[in-house]
């Protein structure tokens, strides 16, 4: 019976090792559908890359692995790991020439295939590639198992059957991975246009420009998390810090700051950057530059500190506030142009009634004199001028007439020759020596004014009885006595103009006018008017009209002088005030 005994021994043998072989593979099987169900029930790649690992680590019994996933350009991310330093996550590894299946690094030579050293000094044992239509997705790299021994090529074929299973969820997964962050990024983008809509609303409803550099301020610290920036504005054609906020000592001087407004784009100060521009701004703590223009002009610069979280500026989050201040920008020189039109307005207002006093104070009607006639006129090249003239009543028989020219124009030289007036009214009554009444007029007003003013000044008594006129000429252009022959003589004696020196002397000087006879006084504003080929109408033009109309009344001459310049001038602008006053002995 032993003889037939051991043939049967030997088929049951083989029968059982058929039996394990079938058993081992319906385990490789059934582990297989339950990692693949486990896969395909998750589109987080997290997820799907822990469960490749952790299913053969654990089923193995092998001590560390890693997951290295394919990011373009032979560039491979350490994207999870098991077993190691964590350290190691995020890490990118250049990889090129990969095989195409599974092996042992221990049989691979390191010649073709320089990146496999990285692998070696971490002890990893086995790579096993993740391929989807040749496309290779990532690597999974395990070390050695903790049961000792190599890995056996069932165990290798079985770790590939994974790695074949775990591709479709990969790409599913890396799909899903992007598209959430798309909508991410879309859903961040939605709210910074929320933002931008909201705060533009608020910049376009206020005309107050401190509103507007407080609005732009909230929103990059509720959008951005920045606390350190500053805002730069060019107004008045200067440059000037809108706000300050966490960098009081921040002071660029004028080439630097002319350099970050010649930026069109936002732009990151990065630390390559060697410029002495770069160099001041990171020594303040300045990490980005953002423009603010308007108009294809850099009109603002926002100058930006790092974020609270310590992270940098992406380009979208640059975007944004680049952006946000082109909108504030806008906002900004609206809120000045309006600023700028009530102080226009405020100004016109003031000028308006500045010239109604100064017109008040001029002569309205003119006295009848025995004997005599007087009349003048003023035509101001502003609002408010700085001529004077004036016709003031002594007594019966007395008279003064002035005529004065302040320098400068506007309302300073309005004040000015107020300042003429109320000397000569607190004067009038020490006409018996005009040179001195003069005299004190000047110490006046060189003591009430600073050294850059002066006034030319003409004035005179006039004594409609003995039809004397006693005159002082303080650097007034010279009036023209229209004598009875048609001659003409200029009245220049006098001294310095008025306001220039204190103590001055002054000489005057004593004419009797005869019947047809008349003194033209005029400010330069007449005879240094100019047409639009800037030629002016000089003494020359005056002293003929005078001479060609010698029996006119004072105001026939005095209208008709005035209507001759202004012919003259034609188109051009009238650059100075005008003002002629005419006496004319009957």
């Amino acid at each position: 019976m032993e003889p037939m005994d051991k043939p049967l021994d030997k088929q049951s043998l083989i029968k059982g090792e058929v039996q394990d072989d079938v058993d081992r593979k319906l385990l490789e099987l059934s582990a297989l559908f339950e990692i693949s169900q486990l896969l395909n029930s998750s589109l987080n790649l997290t997820s799907i890359v822990d469960n490749i690992l952790l299913s053969p680590m654990g089923r193995m019994m092998i001590n560390k692995g890693l997951f290295l996933l394919h990011r373009g350009d032979h560039q491979y991310e350490i994207f999870t790991l098991k077993g190691l330093s964590r350290d190691l996550i995020g890490k990118k590894i250049s990889i090129t020439e990969i095989p195409q299946k599974s092996f042992l690094l221990d049989e691979v030579s390191d010649a073709p295939y320089p990146w496999l050293s990285f692998f070696t000094q971490y002890d990893m044992k086995l790579i096993v590639p993740i391929v989807l239509r040749n496309d290779m997705l990532g690597l999974v790299a395990f070390g050695k198992k903790l049961i000792g021994g190599p890995y056996i090529e069932s165990e290798i074929e079985f770790l590939s059957s994974i790695a074949n299973i775990a591709a479709t969820s990969i790409q599913n997964g890396i799909v899903f991975e992007e598209l959430r962050s798309v909508n991410a990024r879309l859903d961040k983008k939605i709210q910074e246009l929320h933002t931008l809509f909201d705060i533009g609303k608020e910049l376009n409803a206020t005309l107050d420009a401190q509103k507007v550099v407080k609005l732009l301020s909230y929103g990059l610290m509720g959008e951005m998390m920045v606390n350190r920036f500053a805002i730069l504005v060019r107004r008045h054609d200067g440059v000037e810090y809108a706000e300050k906020r966490g960098l009081a000592r921040l002071q660029l001087d004028d080439t630097q700051t002319s350099l970050v407004f010649n930026y069109s784009q936002p732009a990151v100060v990065t630390d390559d950057e060697h410029s002495e521009l770069q160099h001041a701004l990171q020594n303040q703590d300045i990490i980005a530059i953002v423009p603010m223009r308007s108009q294809d002009r850099t009109k603002g610069v926002l100058l930006l500190g790092p974020k609270i979280s310590g992270k940098g500026f992406t380009k979208e989050e640059l975007d944004f506030v680049f952006t946000l201040g082109n909108q504030a920008m806008i906002s900004l020189e609206n809120a000045w142009l309006f600023e700028d039109s009530l102080e226009r307005k405020r100004l016109e207002e003031e000028l308006e009634l500045a010239r109604k006093i100064q017109m008040g104070l001029l002569p309205k009607d003119f006295p009848k004199l025995n004997n005599f006639e007087v009349y003048g006129l003023n035509i101001s090249s502003k609002q408010v001028g700085g001529d004077y003239f004036d016709v003031l009543k002594i007594d019966e028989t007395h008279y003064i007439i002035a005529i004065a020219d302040v320098s400068g124009k506007g309302v300073p030289a309005s004040l000015l020759m107020s300042n003429v007036q109320a000397s000569l009214l607190a004067l009038s009554t020490e006409v018996s020596d005009f040179s001195k009444l003069v005299y004190k007029v000047n110490n006046i007003i060189y003591a009430n004014t600073d050294s850059e003013k002066f006034i030319t000044f003409f004035g005179g008594v006039l004594d409609i009885e003995k039809r004397t006129f006693t005159y002082v000429n303080a650097g007034h252009n010279p009036p023209y006595w229209r004598k009875t022959d048609g001659t003409l003589h200029t009245l220049d004696k006098g001294g310095l103009l008025l306001g220039m020196l204190p103590d001055m002397p002054y000489e005057q000087e004593t004419i009797t006018l005869s019947p047809g006879e008349g003194i033209v006084m005029f400010t330069d504003g007449v005879t240094e008017a100019m047409n639009e080929k800037l030629d002016q109408y000089d003494e020359s033009r005056l002293e003929a009209l005078i001479k060609t109309h010698p029996k006119i009344t004072a105001k026939e001459c005095t209208e008709k002088i005035a209507a001759e310049v202004k012919a003259f001038a034609g188109a051009a602008p009238q650059s100075d005030d005008i003002t002629v006053v005419i006496l004319h002995a009957i």
